[in-house]
């Protein structure tokens, strides 16, 4: 076979699949959702990674070929030179199939795709309604800023939908906003995230707070989030925290992985323990050690999220926002849904940790329900789609 920039075409019979996504390296949703399906189709196809990154190279790991292609860190500038590079990688190398992810499938548009050459695009959530979600903000010049970067997300999510030949939605919601945005179509399939149930699963609270040198009769909530407050919701987090501690000064939370820098003033608590960054390997531990988890965001694409499903399989309680739109989450059922009455629901949750026979009746529900998304299940979902004619 022809030899490409990055190597030989083939090496073998099986099939060669081309996913184009996050940075491998940063501990995002869309990043680990692509690891998790990555890792668990590399014994049955040959995977290739295409990531936007400061240099440009490529490198084996773990069983994956990995291909950064470097693009200035000036937002749009960036996804308009790392999608001109897509295009030209893909031109010099075949693959049977192509997966971009997220808003990296731009490069579509006037792409010519080579003979018996599939192409897949998995839509993470709808970047349009992403930035539409940051009009509510009270500074005037951010509205304007996401008005015009909502322009930009509804164009460069829209050539996937019109030339892939088979859609992946990871949620329902997320399927229903794209339909809104460009019209409904065939070969769409849902298909959430894959949990690693090895990793995370119950194990004895008073054991795992001991490793993490936290205090046994604590009540301990959970925040995971990168970045800012806004999207994440810390901010509502901080506000039902502040309505739990009035009710027990035995309350703590756990904030991890925020920028410190950009929410200084809502670590600012007595009741709250920051902690930057860990890895992956040490997570799973801070689910089975707190109470329950916060997710409050005002816009989540996936059902479930990482963090939500992570929790779930951990034996953790999940109280989510309403608008967050975790489908998976029933009230009361297997988990908590927040409207935003903060002293109401503090209430609620203190009652319900109390109360050890709905608790567990929760948790046990909720741990039931996410066996369905293991990541060998996923994995066989998404592999069978993306190989089926």
């Amino acid at each position: 076979m022809k030899k490409g920039k990055y190597g030989t075409q083939r090496k073998n019979k099986m099939k060669r699949i081309c996913i184009i996504s996050g940075n491998p390296n940063f501990l995002g949703g869309v990043s680990i959702y692509t690891k998790n399906v990555a890792d668990y189709v590399k014994k049955k196809v040959n995977v290739f990674w295409v990531y936007k990154g400061e240099k440009n190279r490529i490198y084996r790991k773990d069983g994956i070929s990995f291909v950064e292609l470097s693009a200035p860190r000036i937002y749009i500038l960036d996804e308009i030179i790392f999608s001109s590079k897509i295009k030209d990688f893909l031109n010099k190398n075949y693959f049977d199939v192509i997966n971009p992810h997220a808003i990296w499938g731009y490069w579509l548009k006037g792409y010519k795709r080579k003979r018996k050459q599939k192409i897949i695009h998995t839509y993470h959530g709808s970047t349009y309604h992403f930035y539409k979600n940051h009009r509510e903000r009270n500074s005037y010049i951010k509205k304007i800023v996401a008005g015009l970067f909502m322009f930009f997300g509804r164009k460069i999510e829209e050539p996937p939908w019109r030339k892939a030949d088979k859609i992946i939605c990871v949620s329902e919601h997320v399927k229903r906003e794209i339909e809104e945005l460009y019209g409904k179509r065939n070969n769409v399939e849902v298909i959430g995230a894959g949990i690693d149930l090895d990793n995370f699963k119950p194990r004895a609270k008073e054991v795992i707070r001991k490793k993490l040198k936290l205090e046994k009769d604590r009540i301990y909530g959970l925040y995971i989030g990168r970045g800012g407050y806004w999207t994440k919701g810390l901010d509502r987090v901080i506000k039902i925290s502040k309505e739990i501690y009035k009710l027990s000064k035995d309350y703590q939370l756990i904030v991890i992985g925020s920028d410190k820098g950009k929410v200084k003033n809502l670590l600012n608590n007595n009741f709250v323990t920051f902690i930057s960054l860990i890895t992956r390997d040490k997570l799973p531990y801070y689910y089975n050690a707190a109470d329950f988890l916060l997710n409050l965001s005002r816009y989540e694409g996936g059902n479930p999220t990482l963090t939500t499903g992570e929790a779930m399989a951990s034996g953790c309680l999940v109280c989510c926002s309403k608008d967050s739109k975790q489908e998976i989450i029933k009230n009361k059922i297997n988990g908590l849904v927040m409207g935003g009455n903060y002293k109401q629901e503090a209430t609620a949750i203190l009652k319900i940790l109390k109360n050890e026979r709905q608790r567990d009746m929760l948790i046990n529900s909720s741990i039931k329900i996410i066996k369905r998304y293991s990541i060998s299940n996923i994995g066989e979902k998404y592999l069978k789609f993306i190989l089926e004619k």
